[in-house]
């Protein structure tokens, strides 16, 4: 019964008492009863947990004993996708600088195969096949075969020579056979490897069940690098569960991943009375550390976590809909960098498809895609404390991966997203909204601040055109719609609350990946009206009536042609200076050769252009300077180039090749 229940039935008995009844009696009226009300509760939103005040008190273990339960005798739903949600360039060239990993925000740092602090080059072999494959070895023996040979996987360590366009074997740190990386963090003398015996990327059936996520373990090793030719292990932190995102902010790795409990004995899905019977027993008897996840440091087993600190949804709230049941818990831990240790955890009974991480918020997002027409939830928790800040459900479909990432941003206490509803109708397939949503200041909820793409006359797109480019810069997003042309949207957000459209500019073809060269230039990288890669350049010096530049194709003298960094922006590569900028496209390219014959042929190489006259608007351009020629069929979303002043290095397959931006031609492989 809620406390305002119990208050009016207090109320009401002594109302009852005081009006007396019958005949007889004394005609003294007696005192009136004083009820002193309780103490208000805290209000509470859509998640809450058993340490939360009010009408949300309850037993975690309960609920999610409950939960299994239901999910044990009526599971038949099937899932949605799940991505990860994670990336920006790194603007910290002066003209001597080197690039780091692209990623979203600039303050957030996101995991990679390949990584480099300006003197150590980390490679670490991937789940495709790059990068490594090594017979075992001492630092000093020759660089690895191609995969597919016997050995041990290793991370591969390099001293750099910039100068000299160098690089020289350093260290080598050994994985377990069969053990890939997911990615790397690193930092002057410290190097975090990740590691997750499932990918990340599960989705359909396997978000909702537990088979995806049964028996699986995220590992975080955080070795000392003073001596790289030694790198020391110092710490292990082991998780239950497969990977569904990280990050890195300051000295704390975010590591989320996501559990279902095994119970011996438990039958996933019973089919007689007595399977149910005996599920119903064994959930009687389960406790916490029989469904949370385990958590190791260094072999020792801690205990961040309690089912009843884990947030669930209240029945009672007018955002809880019926959905499918989640026999999944999602973990939310973040890490000391340095020691390894455990600063805060979090968990979650409800399903989360998708991770996005500001500077104060961390936004998970989940597509009703049991709903019709579908609608994505937003949860926010403060990046700083685990706090659950709010909720709400928006209309259309937003899903996390690739260059979709980018659809999602935070500034200024505020969360942008962007949304597509897919309406069915042939005349006019999408519908693509913008949302600005911020935390209420009197309660756990979201308010939605401003909306843009209901109002024909305000529409985001024209009919039929699908959403692909989407960029958040501070007070703007700029945005990239296509059917057969190109419509460039610049929207102004600098009232969060009428967010506007405010600029527009048609040209052929489409953005994939949009990065903000300054306030006044645009980049877009993406196809041609021909379908082949293109590099545009934008000059929105004046945001009502943006204008081309100019564009560049990649392959143009060929049949066809791609580029990974279309959809994978780790492949792309951007180094920001005073007067220029440099960047870097791997593509590949074929066709029939002018030969007699007309043998096909194959191409893969990495085009180098630079950003001339940024600073001058009105004459900034694209540039190509030249191009580094692979080994064919080598290039794919694990090729990776770094750029550390003059020196350029191209990691690609199995190969490391270095030396300088001015004489690309000349780039060859640092192999032995």
């Amino acid at each position: 019964m809620s406390v305002q229940r119990i208050f009016f039935v207090f109320m009401a008995s002594a109302l009852l008492a005081s009006c007396g009844g019958g005949g007889g009696g004394s005609t003294n009226t007696p005192p009136p009863t004083v009820i002193t009300p309780p103490a208000p509760t805290e209000p509470t939103g859509l998640w809450v947990n058993s340490e939360t005040e009010g009408e949300a008190e309850g037993s975690g273990l309960a609920d999610y004993t409950a939960k299994l339960t239901q999910i044990g005798m009526t599971r038949s739903a099937t899932g949605g996708p799940v991505f990860e949600a994670a990336p920006v360039a790194d603007a910290s060239s002066d003209g001597g600088g080197f690039s780091t990993t692209y990623s979203l925000e600039a303050d957030v740092d996101e995991y990679d195969i390949v990584k480099y602090n300006g003197s150590t080059l980390a490679i670490a072999p991937s789940r495709s096949g790059c990068c490594f494959v090594v017979e075992p070895r001492i630092a000093s023996d020759a660089l690895p075969p191609p995969p597919g040979g016997e050995g041990e996987t290793e991370i591969a360590l390099y001293r750099t020579d910039p100068s000299s366009g160098s690089a020289s074997p350093a260290g080598v740190i050994t994985l377990d056979e069969g053990q890939t990386a997911e990615g790397m963090y690193l930092s002057e003398s410290r190097l975090q490897v990740l590691l997750s015996t499932a990918w990340w990327g599960a989705f359909g059936e396997q978000l909702t069940t537990s088979d995806g996520w049964l028996d699986e373990q995220v590992s975080l090793l955080n070795y000392d690098l003073t001596d790289v030719e030694n790198p020391e292990l110092t710490n292990t932190v082991t998780v239950e569960g497969a990977l569904v995102a990280s990050r890195r902010a300051g000295n704390e790795i975010f590591v989320i991943s996501r559990h279902a409990p095994s119970i011996e004995g438990l039958v996933s899905y019973p089919q007689t009375e007595e399977e149910v019977a005996n599920n119903e027993a064994l959930l009687a008897e389960a406790t916490d550390t029989d469904i949370l996840p385990e958590v190791r440091i260094d072999g020792e087993v801690v205990e961040p976590l309690t089912l009843d600190s884990c947030y669930r949804a209240d029945p009672e709230h007018p955002l809880a809909e019926p959905a499918p049941s989640d026999s999944t818990l999602t973990t939310f831990l973040a890490l000391s960098a340095v020691t390894g240790e455990i600063l805060r955890a979090a968990c979650t009974f409800e399903p989360v498809s998708g991770v996005y991480m500001g500077s104060a918020f961390i936004a998970l997002t989940h597509v009703r895609w049991d709903l019709e027409p579908r609608s994505t939830l937003v949860h926010l928790l403060a990046r700083d404390s685990f706090d659950y800040l709010g909720s709400e459900s928006v209309e259309g479909e937003l899903y996390s991966g690739g260059n979709a990432d980018f659809r999602i941003s935070e500034s200024g206490g505020v969360l942008r997203l962007v949304t597509t509803e897919w309406t069915g109708d042939p005349e006019d397939a999408f519908t693509h909204r913008l949302f600005t949503l911020s935390p209420a200041d009197s309660a756990p909820e979201l308010d939605v601040l401003g909306s843009l793409g209901d109002d024909a006359e305000a529409r985001i797109g024209k009919p039929n055109e699908d959403l692909y480019g989407v960029r958040f810069m501070g007070d703007r997003v700029y945005m990239v719609t296509f059917e057969r042309i190109d419509p460039l949207y610049v929207i102004d957000l600098s009232d969060p609350s009428q967010p506007s459209v405010i600029g527009e500019l048609e040209v052929p073809g489409f953005s994939d990946l949009l990065h903000e060269v300054s306030d006044d230039l645009l980049l877009g990288l993406g196809s041609s009206d021909r379908f082949f890669p293109k590099l545009e350049l934008y000059n929105t010096s004046d945001v009502t009536s943006p204008t081309s530049q100019g564009l560049v194709e990649l392959g143009a003298d060929m049949d066809w042609s791609y580029s990974p960094a279309q959809y994978n922006r780790y492949a792309f590569t951007y180094l920001a200076g005073d007067e220029f900028d440099r960047l870097t496209v791997p593509y590949a390219a074929g066709g029939l050769s002018d030969t007699e014959d007309g043998e096909y042929v194959q191409v893969d190489r990495i085009a180098l252009f630079e950003i001339a006259n940024k600073n001058t608007p009105e004459e900034a351009s694209v540039v190509p300077v030249g191009e580094v020629t692979l080994a064919p069929y080598s290039v794919h979303g694990d090729t990776r180039v770094i750029l550390d002043s003059e020196a350029l290095y191209v990691i690609s397959q199995t190969d490391l090749l270095g030396g300088f931006w001015s004489n690309p031609e000349a780039v060859s492989s640092l192999r032995p």
